[in-house]
């Protein structure tokens, strides 16, 4: 086996997004469709004699090079399901997915990890995978398998689906993220008081493979997110106007995305010039992993 390993770690979004009720342990009940993209980070592993990171390309800045990394912590978790004292190794991420966005970067990194990870150790099963990437965070599970999925619980449980057929897809990415994001739009949520069923989730699951636009789309974070990210509500009109297409959050944001035809990538990106936000076109993407 090389002593360099190498893998792709791709980003994601959330085609659906449905929050529930708050659970005892203090997550929420979700239910999403994912979807991962051709945008990805590239992610290398090597033993070495201390545990160490580095963090490289255009969106590097921010992301944290030690334990604060979920890619490192993603090595610890996995030892520690196996039984494994840590062996110290040497990652360096390449970041091509925007931090803090909503698009799964630091997830995906984790994950990746974990599947670089079950190269070099042989007794690093499906089970454990799955245990260890639950153990880090809520995307991770999914993003173990890529794809297209539906995910349920806090994100533990995945059930794969068939591939959506090939999109373009237009990242918009605002200047401006938040400080704890994530936990800042879940307490928004909990004041609204809705709780969402999984009704629109399950339903797109069941008809997929299918073409959608944003139109088709929903999530529940879109009822706070103009409130929590300053601007982005005057940055959303401004690129539905420009584009004349639905444009939805990614996850919890703040990043923005059109989805739709593949030859209207173009167009969109064209419309969207100079509207004020970093602009990145990708596609949907299928498993790196799933056979």
């Amino acid at each position: 086996m090389p002593e360099e390993l190498f893998a792709l770690a791709p980003a994601k979004v959330n085609l659906t997004l449905e929050v529930g009720a708050a659970r005892a342990d203090g997550y929420h009940e979700l239910a999403s469709v994912l979807q991962t993209l051709a945008l990805a980070d590239e992610v290398t592993l090597r033993p070495a004699s201390t545990p160490s990171m580095q963090v490289a390309g255009p969106f590097a800045a921010g992301t944290p090079e030690d334990a604060g990394n979920l890619a490192w912590r993603a090595v610890d978790a996995l030892a520690s399901v196996l039984g494994r004292e840590p062996q110290p190794f040497h990652i360096r991420i390449v970041k091509h997915i925007p931090a803090a966005g909503g698009l799964g970067g630091g997830a995906s990194d984790a994950a990746t990890v974990l599947r670089l990870l079950a190269r070099r150790w042989p007794d690093a099963g499906e089970e454990a995978l799955a245990t260890a990437a639950a153990a880090v965070g809520s995307d991770e599970p999914f993003l173990l398998a890529g794809g297209t999925a539906l995910v349920e619980g806090r994100g533990e449980r995945v059930t794969p689906l068939r591939d959506l057929p090939e999109h373009g897809v237009v990242l918009f990415i605002p200047p401006d993220t938040l400080p704890n994001k994530t936990a800042t739009l879940f307490a928004a949520l909990d004041r609204d008081g809705q709780v969402d069923e999984p009704a629109v989730s399950r339903s797109l699951a069941g008809r997929l493979p299918v073409r959608v636009t944003g139109a088709d789309l929903y999530n529940s974070f879109e009822r706070v997110a103009f409130d929590c990210f300053p601007g982005l509500a005057e940055l959303w009109e401004r690129l539905e106007a420009r584009t004349g297409e639905a444009v939805r959050l990614a996850g919890a944001g703040p990043t923005l995305f059109w989805i739709g035809p593949a030859e209207s990538v173009d167009a969109v990106v064209g419309a969207a010039e100079g509207v004020g936000c970093t602009v990145i076109p990708t596609a949907t993407a299928g498993s790196l992993w799933r056979r």
